[in-house]
């Protein structure tokens, strides 16, 4: 039986006295009606799963109908949602044991897709696991140190830890003894940082070395005033290429109107969005009313997203190119996810924990499973990642050459 071990460090006592054991509450079984009055054939099936239908293919699905992949298929789901009562029967027999450090704080809505990245994969690698989640509440030294104290206390030694700039320190300075797998940040910010410590975030200088290839004429950067934002402004001027002018903005009530009326170095310029989705989405429209036409649109991984196509015309964004550097996806992992209302396509960070969750798997306990990601931890402590270019089209992204 799968084991979730639920430990609430820094919280109310009362809570974390009361959830410091394994519940002995089995798991439900999953029982799927069929409704229908019409047999579902191979046809059918295959329909059903294709499209996304899981619970409408796992109700209709008989064995006289069923091919190899789609008996693959059902048995896979029936696993996931314990249809049989034997529900350990065929996951793997090592034990993997996790801890995931959660500043809750800092992180907020990355808190629980981040535990339900962790989960996705283990249920698609059929693994008998324990998984503990540890809430710092902030990234303070004191409730970084404590927090690690409390996974050493209960021998986890194997951490998910999605911190930001302000925790990574105070994490790296008390992870003696532990193995640290950070999928938010990039080792180049970190080069000092001991082996036990992993890094899984973007490499964002990769991508904007690739989103040269698409610059023409001067360049001009728009940019909000995070720590991310201001750092991919110095990539830009970093990597030989004369940056005219720099445009800054805190939110989305402020007016574009000075920056972009009448002025002239934005004629076919190539201008870095290195602002959120939605500061992008607006300025991307505002160039158009007023009558702005550069040359190229280009941003990185933080605006890849479906937001783009959503709040802007095609007008608006036919010149837009993104960096993309999320890889091949299995389509179990994926729709484990979704099942968990994670999304892996478009939210780097909980494609970069599955990375790092198959690493450890894979180097600490169970050295004969198969990967299911491309990508793999470098010799530095780093995910290497691949770049893709995708133009923002009419009615999605479409992957250019360069």
């Amino acid at each position: 039986m799968k084991k979730i071990i639920v430990f609430i460090a820094l919280l109310c006592t009362a809570i974390y006295a009361a959830s410091d054991k394994p519940s002995q509450i089995p798991l439900p079984k999953s029982i799927f009606l069929d409704t229908s009055a019409f047999k579902c054939d191979s046809v059918c099936l295959d329909k059903l799963f294709e499209s996304g239908k899981f619970f409408s293919f796992m109700g209709r699905y008989r064995e006289e109908y069923a091919t190899p992949i789609l008996e693959e298929n059902y048995l896979n789901y029936a696993q996931l949602f314990n249809v049989f009562m034997e529900y350990d029967a065929g996951y793997n027999s090592e034990n993997i044991k996790l801890a995931v450090l959660i500043p809750q704080k800092s992180i907020k809505s990355y808190a629980l897709t981040s535990v339900n990245a962790v989960l996705a994969y283990l249920f698609r690698q059929r693994s008998n696991f324990e998984l503990a989640v540890f809430n710092s509440g902030d990234e303070s030294e004191e409730a970084i140190k404590s927090t690690l104290n409390e996974m050493r206390k209960n021998a986890y030694v194997h951490v998910i830890a999605p911190v930001t700039q302000d925790g990574v320190s105070a994490l790296i300075e008390n992870s003696y003894g532990l193995y640290v797998f950070i999928p938010t940040l990039h080792k180049s910010l970190y080069e000092d940082a001991p082996n036990n410590i992993i890094f899984g975030g973007i490499d964002y200088n990769a991508q904007i070395e690739i989103l040269n290839e698409f610059v023409k004429g001067s360049v001009v950067i728009f940019s909000g005033e995070s720590k991310l934002e201001l750092s991919l402004n110095d990539m830009v001027k970093n990597q030989d290429k004369e940056v005219k002018e720099i445009f800054y903005f805190s939110g989305t009530k402020d007016n574009f109107k000075k920056a972009l009326e009448k002025n002239r170095e934005l004629s076919n310029s190539s201008i870095y969005l290195n602002m959120r989705r939605s500061m992008s989405s607006l300025l991307a429209s505002q160039l158009r009313v007023y009558k702005q036409s550069p040359h190229a649109l280009l941003t990185t991984q933080i605006n890849y997203h479906p937001d783009i196509l959503n709040f802007t015309q095609y007008e608006d964004r036919k010149n837009m190119y993104l960096a993309n550097s999320i890889g091949r996806i299995d389509p179990y992992i994926e729709s484990i996810n979704a099942f968990l209302g994670n999304n892996m396509e478009y939210e780097w960070v909980n494609y970069a924990i599955s990375i790092g969750v198959e690493h450890i798997n894979a180097n600490f306990f169970n050295e004969e499973m198969d990967s299911i990601f491309d990508e793999h931890v470098g010799s530095n402590g780093q995910i290497e990642y691949g770049t893709r270019i995708f133009k923002a089209g009419q009615f999605g992204f479409m992957e250019v050459a360069y």
